[in-house]
Order: C-alpha cells, then structure tokens, then sequence
C-alpha cells in the first residue's frame, strides 16, 4: 500500500471508467531532495509547505506513468509487471494513490478522444 488517506467518493477514480485516462497536474514537478522524493505545485514562486506531497518508489514510479495517455488498467499492470505484485493489489495502490493525487489537485483526468 502507498499510503492510507482518507478520501472522499467522488476522487476515488471509478473502475467502470476503463477509458478514462490520467495525467500529471498542470504545474506540478516532481523533486528528489536529501533523498526524499515529493511532488511541488509550482503555482506560485512561494513553495507552501502544506502542499508538498511525499512519494515513495512505487509513488515516483507511478507518478512517472502519469503521461495522460494510461488508464488505471494500463497503470496498474505496469507497476504489478515492475514490483512483481498482484494485479489486484497493483490496481488496488494505483486507484488509492490516483484518488490521493486527484482529491489534492496533483492529477488530472484527462479526456478520451471518442472516434
């Protein structure tokens, strides 16, 4: 498990969106400090302490996936490929930490071109 957050329903991404993509937050960068690794909203030139959101491995490597193009799907059996996990552990970390990403602004759903 990547964290354990308290969410609310309507971030929680729904698995019956298998379309549905995800991207990383307009503004936000990932930073590797003192062996640290945490996301920084670079809205403003002033860094807020509160919005500062700490990653572990798995965390970055998901994170680093989060091109606009996968869905949970997708993100999920890259990381159970990459960990060597369960998938249905593997989908249950990525919805969890896409749910904590979208609640706190650092993740966009992104729109899915209909053809």
């Amino acid at each position: 498990m990547i964290m354990d957050v308290e969410l609310s329903k309507s971030a929680i991404p729904a698995s019956g969106a298998a379309a549905e993509r995800f991207g990383q937050g307009a503004g936000v960068v990932l930073r590797h400090v003192a062996g640290e690794h945490m996301l920084v909203p670079t809205v403003s030139r002033e860094v807020d302490l509160d919005s500062l959101f700490l990653l572990n491995a798995t965390g970055v490597f998901i994170w680093e996936q989060l091109d606009g193009q996968r869905t949970v799907e997708e993100l999920s059996q890259s990381l159970a490929v990459e960990c060597g996990v369960d998938k249905v552990v593997a989908t249950a970390d990525v919805t969890r930490f896409l749910a904590s990403l979208l609640e706190r602004h650092l993740a966009e759903r992104t729109p899915v071109d209909e053809c």
